[in-house]
């Protein structure tokens, strides 16, 4: 087929996209004249494909009648111009239509690739025929293959319908692990455990059919899945009676047996405290450790009750203490054997917690450096093992030398800030007097706390000379806890019991102000938990700290030059030192423990002071 050839006889339509308005301007014998023009070349043409064409003609001839009767109404000299316009009008429309086939050149275009196009899959068509011309034979053959194996179809059709008779009954069965499922998923375990032994006595009336070991298979699967859930949930935060209630649901699947049951529930009770453990914040240690024991107090106490709630064991002991003679023999004869690993899986477990408990407490103790705190979280672990006491859990005395040993740690670690404060500030201390209305003000203090019993030479006799020492010459506090402790009275003031402030005199030697604010620091932190076991060791603290100050001032003494002011400045210190600080230090510390004034030895630090007053 040539395009370029038929692309002059094709009629565009006005509707197809190409622009046909100079068209539209034709003269009506024009248009007639080329209709006429028209059927006559239609009529003498030989091509097949201008068949189509030819029910056209009757509408030409109309047209031609038309014009020849028009031309009949001529006159001659319209006759004459007629041919002239119509070639005038031959000409416009050929102008006309090469301008609307140049703004059309597209369409004609794409009618030709169009066409190109046709002609291509046209092609590709008869080769597809040919192909299946080819694969006819195959598939007479595969047709032959599938008649000759119809007839284990049809057998394999008549046990299908022998299925469908019971395919009711099969659907039940096949919906049995779906449905077990769904109860497990909406915690239905009642039902889901009755689906079970239903298809277990199934398994054992037809073990040998494939798909009741497939039933018994899937169920199987989901038992598990239910096993999981019922271990998840005591792992949860839950109350004695569903506590109950999952332990019977485990006893009915028959998972474990009596003790690994009771290993189980402990494992569980343990996962779920040791979760709330690991939820706790631990950048406070104060908070911590008293959330800690909550959480023990609380959830250990739950655990143990319902341990006790489900796995109940009578003790031979108890049970023999409440029967009597006769009787209790043969009770104790009737009841069963108990295995003692089963009695006491309880009791490692608790002593596993309590363990835990202990290190933890040991781990964050000694972040813990305030007093109040310290005595706070005392009283929460007091309360704890008092509240646990209630099951046989009381761990109060492994308590005490915890808190012991960090109290006592903590007022070392007091004491000897204590002891560095002074040793600095008595380095850059420069020896100057008070203002005279600081001095006047720190002698009326001193005047409104000090005794003075005779004169000052008296009072230095009576600390000095060996009969003097508890009689009329001595301060009368320095003679009570002489009388007191047997010991050798070391100073020559004592302080009111009622007034514990300290004296301002002290305010006259820094160092000493320095030293006495530390220790009272200590001692105020040590009040908040003061526990009478630590007497004995904070006395001797305390002591060493003031043999430390007064070894300071004895070496002070011998390694710096002091003039005559400040000689006499530094021996009032030390007189200071020997007649307040020390009574003063000694009572507070007897205020803290009943009786501690007695314990406190303050004789060798009071021998070096007097030493070094000797030696003015």
């Amino acid at each position: 087929m040539n395009p370029a050839r038929d692309l002059p006889a094709m009629e565009i339509p006005s509707n197809a996209g190409i622009n046909s308005q100079p068209s539209a301007s034709l003269s009506p014998r024009l248009s007639t004249a080329t209709s006429f023009a028209r059927t006559t070349v239609q009529g003498s043409a030989t091509d097949p494909r201008r068949a189509s064409m030819k029910p056209m003609s009757g509408s030409s001839n109309r047209h031609a009648d038309a014009y020849l009767s028009e031309l009949l109404s001529y006159s001659l000299e319209r006759l004459r111009k007629e041919p002239e316009l119509l070639r005038e009008e031959k000409d416009q429309i050929e102008r006309n239509i090469q301008s609307t086939s140049v703004s059309n050149y597209r369409a004609f275009i794409e009618t030709a690739n169009c066409l190109n196009t046709i002609n291509q899959e046209l092609g590709h068509v008869c080769g597809h025929l040919d192909l299946l011309l080819q694969g006819i034979p195959e598939l007479a053959s595969t047709c032959e293959t599938f008649s000759s194996q119809s007839t284990e179809v049809m057998e394999q059709h008549t046990q299908n319908k022998q299925l469908a008779s019971g395919q009711a009954a099969l659907l039940e069965l096949l919906e049995v692990p779906q449905l077990m499922d769904t109860c497990v998923r909406n915690g239905i375990y009642d039902e889901a455990l009755d689906l079970q032994a239903f298809i277990s006595r199934l398994g054992l009336l037809h073990p040998d059919v494939p798909v009741v070991r497939m039933l018994m298979q899937q169920v199987a699967d989901v038992g598990q899945t239910m096993l999981q859930q019922l271990l998840s949930r005591l792992k949860s935060n839950i109350q004695l009676p569903e506590c109950l209630r999952i332990m019977g649901y485990l006893r009915r699947i028959a998972a474990f047996s009596e003790a690994e049951l009771r290993l189980q529930f402990l494992q569980c009770r343990d996962d779920w405290i040791s979760q709330l453990v690991d939820e706790l914040d631990e950048t406070d240690s104060y908070e911590y450790l008293k959330h800690l024991t909550d959480v023990h107090r609380l959830h250990l106490f739950d655990a143990v009750m319902q341990y006790r709630a489900i796995f109940f064991d009578a003790p031979a002991s108890s049970t023999a203490q409440d029967l009597s003679g006769a009787a209790s023999s043969l009770a104790l004869a009737a009841a069963p054997a108990v295995n003692i690993r089963e009695t006491t899986v309880l009791y490692s477990w608790v002593q596993h917690r309590v363990g835990l408990y202990i290190e933890g407490l040991k781990q964050h103790l000694p972040n813990i450096t305030e007093g109040s705190n310290l005595a706070s979280v005392l009283e929460h672990c007091m309360y704890c093992g008092t509240s646990l006491s209630r099951v046989g859990l009381d761990f109060q005395a492994l308590l005490q030398p915890i808190f012991e040993s960090w109290v006592l740690q903590l007022f070392a670690q007091f004491m000897g800030s204590a002891v560095e404060a002074f040793n600095t500030r008595l380095e850059s201390h420069k020896w100057v007097p008070m203002p005279a209305s600081m001095l006047q003000k720190a002698r009326h203090e001193s005047s409104r706390s000090l005794v003075h019993v005779g004169s000052s030479k008296s009072v230095a006799a009576a600390g000095e000379g060996p009969e003097g020492r508890g009689q009329g010459g001595q301060e009368p506090g320095e003679a009570a806890a002489a009388a007191e402790g047997g010991q050798e009275a070391g100073t020559t003031a004592a302080v009111q019991p009622e007034d514990f402030s300290p004296n301002y005199v002290i305010m006259e030697h820094f160092p000493l102000a320095v030293f006495t604010n530390a220790v009272l620091s200590a001692l105020n932190e040590l009040r908040h938990c003061a526990l009478l076991s630590l007497c004995k060791p904070a006395s001797g603290l305390l002591q060493r700290s003031l043999e430390h100050v007064a070894a300071t001032l004895m070496h002070y003494r011998h390694t710096h030059s002091l003039g005559d002011s400040e000689a006499a400045l530094f021996k009032s210190a030390t007189k200071a030192m020997l007649d307040v600080v020390i009574p003063y230090l000694a009572a507070c510390f007897g205020r803290i423990f009943p009786g501690g004034a007695t314990k406190l030895d303050t004789v060798s630090s009071a021998v070096i002071l007097r030493q070094i007053l000797t030696e003015f």
